[in-house]
């Protein structure tokens, strides 16, 4: 009896298998090695248990995520979205601000955006770091400017539906995370309906995982308190302690202690260079408008 041929790879019991690679975010979707991809159908018929549990799971997987970019090709696939943003507004290298961005949005289309400039003109990016809450970005005003912009955006593949998760940390840092879509409207808010209470959580995961990419274990900008945080605000306008406690209706021995620990977290020798590098860290605003 002749020896049956050996199948092909990728084909097994006469069914095609497709085999995924993973090609970078300008290309085809990428299949995550840490969260295996599940059968859409599948999950359609499980039970709401089971959904929530499965949920859990994948956060976890995402916030094991080694980089930003890893993350989100995976929140990308796993929601079945177009495209994923996530862009924090300022971060402190040296005595630069450096804008610090993440996307799966194809190579021609980021370039294009900024050569011409469009982070200037985009209202979505505008409106992001102007709101504190989640918003559609169909609830966004836009201008005749804006609309050159959205046009020339949907003429490079970017969808019309989008989701858009700020982010404000207790350093004060702000981001934003933006999931993008091509769904029709009727699928867009399904799709949002299930899964916005899951955005906004991987919208926090991704922020620490940038975070610890850009600063690696020593975060630059330490957990201060909110007594330490006010005291240091009243020093860098001129106030000494006994001028605070009467402000904060504290004892001027408490406000000692505050600055003190302040000053320690900050690294820093004398009180007026932690009230600088709190400054420079944008932990404080050294105006009077700024009042915490």
């Amino acid at each position: 009896m002749p020896r049956k041929a050996p199948e092909p790879r990728g084909h097994r019991g006469g069914k095609p298998q497709t085999i995924r690679r993973n090609i970078g975010y300008a290309g085809a979707h990428h299949q995550s090695r840490i969260c295996p991809r599940l059968s859409r159908q599948r999950i359609v018929n499980w039970s709401e248990e089971q959904k929530r549990k499965q949920s859990d799971v994948w956060l976890e997987c995402i916030a094991r995520s080694r980089t930003v970019a890893e993350a989100l090709r995976t929140m990308r696939d796993h929601y079945g979205l177009s495209n994923v943003t996530y862009h924090l507004a300022q971060t402190v290298v040296g005595d630069v601000d450096s804008p610090y961005v993440r996307t799966t949005y194809p190579d021609p289309w980021v370039a294009r955006y900024l050569l011409k400039g469009y982070v200037r003109v985009d209202p979505v990016t505008r409106e992001g770091f102007a709101r504190s809450l989640p918003f559609d970005w169909g609830e966004v005003e836009t201008s005749p400017l804006d609309e050159l912009f959205l046009i020339d955006a949907a003429k490079h593949g970017v969808g019309s539906q989008g989701y858009s998760i700020p982010i404000t940390d207790k350093a004060k840092r702000r981001a934003l995370l933006s999931v993008n879509s091509a769904l029709p409207e009727l699928g867009w808010r399904k799709l949002t309906a299930r899964f916005l209470d899951e955005w906004v959580v991987l919208g926090q995961l991704v922020h620490r995982i940038a975070v610890a990419e850009l600063y690696g274990e020593r975060d630059p900008v330490p957990a201060l308190s909110r007594r330490e945080i006010e005291c240091l605000h009243w020093t860098a306008l001129g106030k000494d302690h006994k001028d605070i406690a009467v402000i904060l209706s504290l004892s001027e021995h408490t406000v000692r202690d505050y600055t003190k620990s302040a000053r320690l977290k900050l690294g820093c020798a004398t009180l007026s260079a932690a009230a600088t590098r709190a400054s420079h860290l944008r932990i404080i605003s050294p105006w009077p408008s700024g009042t915490p």
